[in-house]
């Protein structure tokens, strides 16, 4: 068996909110909730402290590292690919399931028979 680890770290920096929430919003989720995580994302502020402190600025995507959400709110961010990735049923066999990718937070393996 291949396996095939990436540390897709840097993808938390990049999620558009929009297409999060619409992923949400497509799942059910509570539109309270939803709106809720809108606004808090919309609000944010940062600032960087390096000997002195930056001015503030706003940040208009990505999810926080080491956030208790962001796991989650990424993992349902990439659930097409991880699909899409899964319906090839290219991986390991085991009796009659097909295991091809192991996921947490921005780990990635993708499994490949040898």
């Amino acid at each position: 068996m291949f396996v095939c680890s990436i540390n897709i770290q840097k993808v938390f920096d990049i999620v558009n909110y929009g297409k999060l929430f619409l992923k949400l919003l497509d799942d059910d989720a509570n539109n309270k909730i939803v709106k809720i995580l809108s606004v808090w994302c919309s609000k944010q502020i940062c600032c960087v402290r390096w000997h002195v402190v930056s001015a503030g600025f706003t940040v208009g995507s990505g999810t926080r590292q080491g956030g208790t959400l962001s796991p989650y709110l990424f993992s349902r961010y990439i659930t097409e690919l991880l699909w899409a990735i899964s319906g090839t049923v290219v991986g390991c066999l085991v009796g009659n399931h097909s295991f091809n990718t192991f996921t947490y937070a921005d780990d990635l393996d993708i499994l490949a028979p040898s």
